[in-house]
C-alpha cells in the first residue's frame, strides 16, 4: 500500500528511474512500523519480550529480602538469625510461593524503579516543596512535613522499610514471616504473634510516602496544579502524585511505566496531559537520555503531535485496568 500510495504520483515512465527512492522510503517507514510494533508489544506482553535481567532480579530480591529482614526484627525484637545475609526464613517463604505473588513483586518493582528515577533527578528540596513548608495554611505546611519524614523514615533508614507496604500486603507479608519463623522454631510464639497484631494495629497507611504525597496533591489547590506537573519545582514523589491524580491511575504503576525499557508509555502519558512537545522531550531526556537513540527521538516528533490528548487518556486509562486486572486475577496457584 505505501509503494501504491507513492506511485500514484509518479507516471509510469518514471518508476524505474524512482525505484532507488521508493525502496528508501519503504525501508525507512518498515523500520519505523517495527520499532512501533515493539513498543506496543513489550508494554501488553512485557515478560515475553524483555526478559527480567540479573541487575533487575537482584534488586528486587533485595528489596525483599529487606521487608523480610526489617519484620523479623520488629516481631523477635531482636536481630534476625541469618545466612550468608539471608533470614533463615527466606528459603521457607520462597518455597512457600508468596514471594511470587504478582503484588509483592509488582510493590518490589515500583521501589527499584523509585530508586533509579530518584537517582536521575537533583538531590536538593525541590521548589514547590520548599515553598509549601512555609505554606500559610498549617494543614499545606503539616502535609509537606509529613512527605519530608515518610521520605526520609520509609526509605533511607535501617529497618523501616516495612513501612512503605500497602496495608493488605503488610497483613499477608506479617502473617507469612510469623509462620516462617514458628515452623523455623517448631514450636508457636506467642510473643512474635502478639508482636505481630501489635504492628498491623499501630500501622498508619497516611503516614507513607505515597499517601503523604497525595494528601499533599489534594491540599496543594489548583494554584499550584501547573507547578506539580512540572517536575524539576515538584520533585519525584509529588510529580508521580500528580500525574497518578491527573490520569486516576495507580502511582506505583505510573513508577515502573517512566522507568520501562521504552520511552513510549511516559510520552503517552505527558501526551494524556497536554504536556507540550519540548517539555515532554525535556523530561523524556531527563529520565532516558543515556538510552535514547536517534530512532526514538525521530518516532516521538512524528507521532507526539499526531497523538490526539482524548486518544492518550483512553488508552492511559486501559493500562490501569488491565493492571488492575492482572494484581486481582493473575495470582499463581
Amino acid at each position: 500500500m505505501l509503494f501504491a500510495n507513492i506511485s500514484m504520483g509518479l507516471k509510469l515512465d518514471d518508476l524505474p528511474n524512482k525505484r532507488e527512492e521508493l525502496l528508501s522510503v519503504g525501508a525507512e517507514h518498515a523500520r519505523d512500523i517495527h520499532a512501533l510494533c515493539n513498543d506496543v508489544a513489550a508494554m501488553v506482553f512485557p515478560s515475553a519480550i524483555i526478559p527480567p535481567t540479573e541487575a533487575a532480579i537482584s534488586a528486587v530480591t533485595a528489596k525483599l529480602v529487606a521487608l523480610v529482614l526489617d519484620l523479623e526484627y520488629r516481631l523477635q525484637s531482636r536481630e534476625p538469625d541469618k545466612a550468608d545475609g539471608v533470614p533463615n526464613t527466606w528459603q521457607l517463604l520462597a518455597r512457600s510461593g508468596f514471594l511470587r505473588e504478582p503484588d509483592l513483586i509488582d510493590f518490589a518493582l515500583a521501589r527499584v524503579a523509585e530508586d533509579r528515577l530518584e537517582s536521575r533527578i537533583p538531590t536538593q528540596t525541590p521548589q514547590l516543596m520548599a515553598k509549601l513548608l512555609n505554606h500559610a495554611d498549617a494543614n499545606v505546611a503539616a502535609a509537606a512535613q509529613s512527605l519530608l519524614a515518610a521520605d526520609s523514615l520509609h526509605r533511607r533508614s535501617r529497618g523501616q522499610s516495612f513501612q512503605a507496604l500497602r496495608p493488605e500486603l503488610l497483613h499477608q507479608l506479617c502473617w507469612r514471616v510469623v509462620a516462617a519463623v514458628e515452623v523455623g522454631n517448631g514450636q508457636r510464639d506467642r510473643e512474635v504473634i502478639a508482636n505481630a497484631r501489635a504492628l498491623i494495629a499501630d500501622y498508619d497507611e497516611s503516614q507513607t510516602t505515597q499517601a503523604a504525597a497525595h494528601k499533599l496533591v489534594h491540599l496543594a489547590g489548583e494554584e499550584n496544579r501547573a507547578e506539580l506537573l512540572d517536575l524539576e519545582s515538584a520533585g519525584l514523589h509529588l510529580y508521580v502524585a500528580g500525574l497518578a491524580n491527573a490520569l486516576q491511575i495507580d502511582h506505583d504503576h505510573i513508577l515502573r511505566l517512566m522507568d520501562s525499557h521504552s520511552s513510549t508509555p511516559l510520552a503517552v502519558m505527558l501526551r494524556a496531559i497536554g504536556c507540550e512537545s519540548e517539555d515532554a522531550m525535556a523530561i523524556i531526556y531527563r529520565f532516558r537520555g543515556f538510552s535514547l537513540t536517534p530512532r526514538d527521538v525521530a518516532l516521538f516528533e512524528l507521532g507526539y503531535a499526531t497523538l490526539g490528548q482524548g486518544i492518550a487518556e483512553a488508552e492511559v486509562q486501559s493500562w490501569g485496568y488491565a493492571r488492575t486486572q492482572y494484581l486481582a486475577f493473575q495470582r499463581p496457584a
